[in-house]
């Protein structure tokens, strides 16, 4: 079973946000963002986070093919991959919050549609009121995975 965090984009005070552009991330280590890195990033509109990744990772290989042999600069790219495979979905999340989007749930299921129909059979449950986001600023952002 996989655990998603569900994010909810601004809306209107005592208005449910619009159920198409609520955003579940799945929580754990990412295979795409560890294989391809900023581009991931980017492909998921995490702009600073991409900027900044890419950033450090010209910093370090920079530094690295300066003063250390190819085996450091294998081993130091194989752990910044590692750790963007671990810490993406975070970063995403720090992003989506950036834009005004709030973090109010955590839903687990097998799959990202078993996530979404848990996720929706409550909040119909509970009512859609009882979830609204206070009103602020930000782009609506799209369900990612």
């Amino acid at each position: 079973m996989a655990i998603f965090t569900v994010h909810l984009p601004p809306a209107p005070a005592g208005e449910a946000p619009a159920a198409d552009k609520i955003v579940f991330l799945r929580d754990g280590f990412s295979i795409p963002a560890f294989l391809f890195g900023p581009f991931w990033l980017v492909w998921h509109r995490a702009w600073l986070p991409a900027a900044l990744w890419t950033a450090a990772l010209v910093l370090i290989g920079a530094g690295t093919t300066l003063v250390a042999s190819k085996d450091a600069m294998s081993i130091v790219s194989f752990a910044m991959a590692t750790a963007l495979g671990f810490e993406g979905p975070r970063l995403l999340a720090w992003s989506l919050a950036r834009r005004g989007y709030s973090e109010r749930s955590v839903v687990q299921g097998d799959d990202l549609d078993e996530a979404e129909d848990v996720f929706f059979h409550d909040w119909r449950t509970a009512g859609a009121a009882s979830i609204e986001t206070p009103s602020s600023g930000g782009s609506a952002g799209e369900r990612r995975d």
